[in-house]
């Protein structure tokens, strides 16, 4: 017999726009699982700078037929408390990563149940850390995505900009591990870390950054990934012909002779076949789990506020 859950769950939630003052623990309806969904119990969840960017009113164009209170969070570790018809491949107790859209009605992660599309979770190994897996869907998915998206040949070379960021660390550890020789924006506390993660060569941050990268490659650059949203700067360092991915649509970029694509983690939510993927290569050590701060959901204003500050080289994860 499956176990019972419960109609109500706590969620991190906020019924108007603002800063992370606003948001409060509240109590919510649990989604019970429809055909191709899970309910998922949910170990952890993290804090990123979209959700940030969802409380302050930002996406409140793309929420106008939702009704608050609004639950932000796009990544979860959990597992498995129900089981909707024709999912395969999952089981009652199972631990399992996924990635959520938070603009739906049910709202996103950052609640103690999270019922969601199997295909937009993979299964985790007996004995994973949930903590540190809840931070791989989002920035993992979208490490693989601007790869996957740029398909340069083995030997290129690639920039990434805003490296020691989630992102671009996992840009780097992926983009390495397919043979792509990899240069790297840095502050000087970051050298060390962006070496471990796997960079070939770093180059500083700052107003000298787009001369560095001119006079080591003055034909210009195969790839960029541009994850601090440098825009038309980076662009600039590419060959003709060369490959951008950046990580917002509404960027501009005003070269014509170069192939540009922006991405949104979403348009793979549904790619089970890739999360599974990148779970096999956070067990391999292909892709190494930043931690930066666990906080249990009661002071989710104080992580919120870690991240809006910034400079974390680890992530802040959200318990319930």
């Amino acid at each position: 017999m499956p176990p019972l859950t419960p109609s109500l769950r706590r969620a991190v939630a906020f019924e108007t726009f603002g800063s992370p003052e606003v948001l409060q623990v509240l109590e919510v309806p649990v989604h019970q699982p429809q055909a191709g969904e899970v309910l998922v119990q949910v170990q952890a969840a993290t804090v990123n700078p979209t959700d940030l960017l969802m409380l302050g009113g930002s996406q409140a164009a793309r929420m106008r037929d939702l009704v608050p209170p609004y639950i932000a969070g796009m990544e979860i570790a959990g597992t498995v408390v129900a089981i909707g018809e024709g999912v395969q491949g999952l089981a009652l107790g199972q631990a399992v990563i996924g990635i959520v859209n938070p603009r739906r009605p049910q709202g996103g992660a950052q609640a103690q149940y999270v019922c969601l599309p199997a295909a937009s979770t993979a299964p985790l190994p007996a004995g994973s850390d949930l903590v540190a897996a809840a931070t791989l869907p989002m920035n993992g998915l979208t490490a693989w995505m601007c790869l996957e998206l740029m398909k340069l040949p083995v030997g290129a070379s690639l920039l990434v900009t805003g490296a020691a960021g989630a992102v671009g660390g996992f840009v780097i550890a992926l983009a390495r591990r397919a043979g792509l020789h990899v240069v790297a924006d840095t502050k000087e506390e970051d050298r060390e870390l962006l070496t471990r993660l796997g960079a070939h060569e770093l180059v500083p941050r700052g107003d000298g950054f787009a001369t560095a990268v001119r006079v080591r490659y003055p034909a210009g650059l195969d790839g960029v990934v541009d994850t601090a949203l440098l825009g038309d700067v980076a662009a600039g360092l590419l060959r003709t012909g060369g490959a951008m991915v950046s990580l917002r649509g509404s960027q501009d970029i005003h070269r014509e002779d170069i192939r540009h694509t922006p991405v949104s983690v979403l348009q793979e939510a549904s790619n089970q076949e890739a999360l599974r993927w990148l779970v096999d290569r956070m067990q391999d050590g292909t892709l190494a789990m930043r931690v930066g701060r666990v906080l249990p959901m009661a002071q989710a204003a104080e992580a919120y506020g870690l991240v809006g500050r910034g400079g974390l080289r680890g992530r802040v994860v959200l318990t319930p």
